[in-house]
């Protein structure tokens, strides 16, 4: 648990990230059509709700941690990471390199599949069921919309294609 001094800190780091990719970023950097068809399909709408998101986020981070009660000094400490904790850092690390490798050869879909599973995995099993499911189905599911609607050309592997 952190002090309430670094919750309110990391949330107004949030808060000036996400201004800056708001105000900044944003406009100078991404490049808008005259008229896209559909506004859900211009290239700063996503970007755009990821900055509105962290924004929102960071303000509720720092504002829960202004209103929260003070916490006893004894309880804000740094906390030891075990070895289990240390054991499944390690493999995200590795799950992480991995997919960079993995990428090019077999494309974002497969590799988002393996990957999504994998952290179901790493996390501890509690819905496994729900994990495969979603592991499959999530980045099937956006491919088609990308590829099918928005028209946005995914990355496809060299070994199995998408239509």
């Amino acid at each position: 648990m952190l002090s309430r001094r670094h919750e309110i800190l990391i949330g107004l780091g949030v808060v000036a990230f996400a201004a800056i990719v708001l105000w900044w970023l944003i406009p100078a950097y991404v490049t808008l059509p005259r008229r896209p068809p559909l506004r859900a399909l211009a290239p700063s709408f996503f970007p755009k709700i990821i900055g509105w998101t962290m924004l929102i986020t960071g303000a509720g981070l720092a504002l829960k941690a202004v209103l929260a009660p003070p916490t006893p000094a004894a309880i804000a400490v740094t906390p030891n990471i075990d070895r289990g904790e240390l054991l499944r850092i390690g493999g995200l690390a590795l799950i992480l390199l991995a997919s960079y490798l993995a990428l090019p050869v077999f494309g974002m879909v497969w590799t988002s599949m393996v990957v999504f599973l994998l952290l179901v995995l790493l996390t501890g099993r509690r819905r496994l069921g729900w994990g495969i499911v979603s592991a499959v189905l999530l980045p099937l599911l956006l491919y088609l919309f990308f590829a099918k609607v928005a028209g946005v050309a995914i990355p496809q592997g060299q070994i199995v294609r998408l239509p």
